[in-house]
């Protein structure tokens, strides 16, 4: 088992995360404190699918973080859909 996690960097808008099977260890959204945003993590490399995970942040969330006790295991990568006004986050990944 891999003991080592990556980061997709801070994203600010939809991306492809990585391809091909991975583990998505924690997801960090980050709100503005004004605006409300989601995120939908895919086990895809497109905007659809199986979905994994969605965090969401209230319009007076500055930061919505989750760190998974059992990471989830992704078979065919990992997308990422931004929803909303002022949000940015962080997919913590690895193994």
């Amino acid at each position: 088992m891999s003991t080592s996690c990556r980061s997709s960097d801070l994203q600010n808008a939809s991306a492809l995360i990585v391809t091909g099977r991975n583990r998505i260890n924690s997801v960090s959204l980050i709100g503005d404190g004004t605006n409300a945003c989601s995120i939908t993590v895919y086990d895809n490399t497109a905007g659809s699918g199986k979905v994994a995970a969605v965090v969401r942040c209230r319009t007076t969330d500055q930061q919505n973080h989750i760190i998974f006790t059992f990471p989830i295991a992704m078979e065919n990568g990992i997308f990422v859909t931004l929803a909303g006004v002022g949000g940015n986050y962080i997919i913590y990944y690895g193994g």
